[in-house]
């Protein structure tokens, strides 16, 4: 190879690992050394979890004041699920028996869930009308069925598609008490499942690329979906997803001959999406095609971004980072304003909460 093309090369490679000349984000960590995110909200607000040994984890919020321990609740584990607008976290904690309890924290007291009558009850998702997504499960271990909890404390099935030994896991719940999730039979090792959307009492299977597995993984308040789908072509056969105006959206776009793996994890009301691929790592879809996220940031400071779980209207992203091999809760916030304005959110109406039982300040 000629010095000449020593040098081309030696530059182009320069090139690739340089970070942008105009970065889009800075990052701003949210969480504690070793956390993972798992929600925001619309105000930038993020909650996540800090493991504290092989089985047990500690829950933070991040209001914008620096991230909050929210102890254990007398327990052995505690972890944050999501955060609504209202800045109200609903989490899962472990009783020193071994019981998994529901909780929503605001305001500095927490309000213990009732589980689902005969079932073991884990808490998935609240919209901002107080509407509280729920799995349940029978003791001997059935697969999932999935309820809409209303505030005044009453339990709906929301039910299942119409396959033999049917079971259903719900994913995400919108403003508009519209959910998102898969169903399919209960069968070993993979369940084939199948999208849906959930709404006013009726479940319609979403649109596929012809096989399974398929998953609803977030729903915006327009009632789009975001997720992954199975296409033909091997081991590496899903693509992200976003289902808007009854049609199915490949937005992973690589040709149907290449490896693919990706997975829209969550997207804001823009329809914009953020998740993971194998050629691209952590991303975000606006509309066009799916950017790494490392190549948005400056790379200088040492980042390296995975793992999104949310992106707000605001295009703020929440999602692990890793730097210097500690890995943090962070936050992606625009350098600049995004050019979309947030549309206004419309919000079910819903009663004040009634009959949990009420608590005072994390306990550790």
């Amino acid at each position: 190879m000629s010095r000449m093309s020593l040098l081309l090369l030696s530059f182009t490679l320069g090139l690739a690992n340089a970070a942008p000349a105009c970065p889009e984000y800075r990052v701003t960590i949210v969480g504690p050394a070793g956390s993972d995110p798992t929600d925001m909200n619309q105000a930038g607000a993020v909650v996540g979890f800090t493991p504290a040994g092989d089985t047990s984890s500690r829950a933070f919020v991040n209001y914008g004041h620096g991230p909050r321990d929210l102890g254990l609740l007398g327990g052995t584990s505690n972890r944050a699920a999501v955060i609504n607008d209202k800045g109200e976290v609903l989490g899962n904690w472990r009783t020193s028996a071994g019981q998994v309890r529901g909780y929503v924290y605001f305001r500095g007291s927490f309000r213990l869930l009732n589980p689902i009558p005969g079932r073991l009850t884990s808490y998935v998702d609240i919209n901002n009308a107080g509407y509280i997504l729920a799995h349940g499960s029978l003791p001997a271990g059935d697969g999932p069925l999935t309820y809409l909890r209303a505030p005044n404390g009453s339990y709906r099935n929301i039910g299942t598609r119409p396959f033999e030994n049917a079971i259903t896991q719900g994913e995400a719940l919108n403003n508009r008490n519209q959910v998102t999730g898969e169903s399919g039979t209960f069968i070993l090792p993979e369940i084939p499942y199948h999208a849906f959307i959930w709404s006013r009492g009726t479940m319609r299977q979403l649109d596929d690329y012809g096989d399974t597995p398929n998953y609803g993984l977030d729903i915006n308040d327009r009632g789009q979906v975001t997720g992954t789908a199975a296409v033909s072509g091997g081991i590496h056969s899903r693509v992200a997803t976003l289902y808007s105006n009854g049609r199915l959206i490949d937005i992973d776009r690589r040709p149907a001959t290449a490896e693919r793996f990706s997975t829209g994890q969550a997207l804001n009301s823009h329809g914009h999406v953020v998740g993971n691929s194998n050629h691209l790592g952590a991303f975000v879809y606006r509309g066009r095609r799916m950017e790494s996220l490392n190549a948005l940031i400056d790379r200088s400071t040492g980042w390296d971004i995975s793992f999104p779980v949310a992106i707000n209207d605001g295009g703020q992203i929440a999602a692990r980072g890793v730097r210097k091999g500690v890995k943090y809760a962070v936050r992606l916030d625009l350098i600049r304003p995004h050019g979309l304005a947030a549309p206004a959110i419309e919000a079910d109406e819903g009663e004040e909460p009634a009959g949990d039982a009420q608590v005072g300040e994390p306990t550790q």
